[in-house]
């Protein structure tokens, strides 16, 4: 018996030494008994692995204001590489309640080469109310001409206290994004028991959220990273990519921040590349972080 993958032919014994080295790996990952028999606790980490959306973010990110903060393709590409990146979310539309949309489209080659090098491009956004339709008709095109893995909503200030608003939205862009088979992220205030106004529940259907945890001013403790993420967990958010800060910390208060925090998730993001040309230091600050 012969199994095709593509133009490989395997032998059904090549098939299940595969399979036995896979569930092996799998099981020592997630601190199981790496003996290779599917048991209900190896059964049940498949179960979630599996349930998981494809193309979420994985390991260390970066938000993307401007392409021009980049400059040329290939020195993005030496950047991330040195850093150890593996994504990439590019800006593309920021809307305001009585002017013109600010929308960009010039990261398509940017995003095309990181593709090309093994990393993803993600696309974000600020939403106003009122201007659903434009946003999300921008967002998603964005994606697509980009080949982007998914979106991200950056929701803060314009809806707080507006929860039908949120929900319009959330009902215009998440059949929208699955249907192109992307992936949508919530990102938001880090402290969001300071925020009871804002909506939290019109956006808990997104694939994950990532919280803000700048703490600007440096006066929420040590261990407000791990409040941050259990509060978005208690807000319904299965899935929680923590935001740290490139900008308002010394190196010492980077690396106190660093050490506070244990993304649950196998993923991470810095705002931003601008605010790392600024203060240079925080390039190696990001690329020593250690993933859990």
């Amino acid at each position: 018996m012969t199994v095709r993958a593509e133009s490989l032919d395997l032998s059904l014994r090549e098939v299940l030494f595969l399979l036995d080295r896979g569930i092996r790996a799998v099981q020592a990952d997630h601190g199981l008994v790496s003996d290779g028999i599917v048991g209900p606790r190896t059964r049940a980490v498949l179960d979630e692995l599996f349930r998981a959306p494809a193309g979420l973010p994985r390991g260390k990110g970066m938000f993307v204001r401007s392409v021009k903060h980049l400059g040329s393709i290939a020195a993005m590409q030496a950047q991330v590489a040195q850093v150890g990146l593996r994504w990439l979310a590019f800006q593309c539309i920021w809307q305001y309640e009585n002017k013109q949309s600010q929308v960009w489209s010039g990261f398509t080659g940017h995003a095309k080469a990181l593709r090309a090098a093994g990393q993803a491009c993600w696309v974000w956004g600020f939403p106003w109310p009122g201007r659903e339709a434009e946003f999300v008709e921008v967002l998603l095109s964005s994606a697509t001409s980009s080949g982007a893995s998914g979106v991200l909503v950056d929701a803060e200030a314009p809806y707080v206290g507006a929860p039908e608003a949120a929900a319009r939205l959330m009902a215009a862009l998440l059949p929208a994004a699955r249907a192109a088979g992307l992936a949508v992220g919530l990102t938001s205030y880090g402290a969001p028991w300071n925020f009871p106004r804002f909506p939290w529940a019109a956006f808990t259907g997104v694939d994950f959220a990532v919280p803000q945890i700048y703490d600007i001013d440096n006066n929420q403790g040590s261990g407000y990273p791990q409040r941050s993420i259990a509060a978005y967990r208690s807000l319904g958010f299965s899935r929680v990519v923590p935001a740290c800060p490139t900008f308002a910390k010394t190196a010492a208060q980077l690396a106190a921040l660093h050490a506070s925090v244990s993304p649950p998730d196998g993923a991470a993001i810095w705002w931003d590349w601008y605010n790392s040309t600024q203060n240079p230091f925080t390039w190696n600050h990001v690329r020593d972080f250690e993933l859990p």
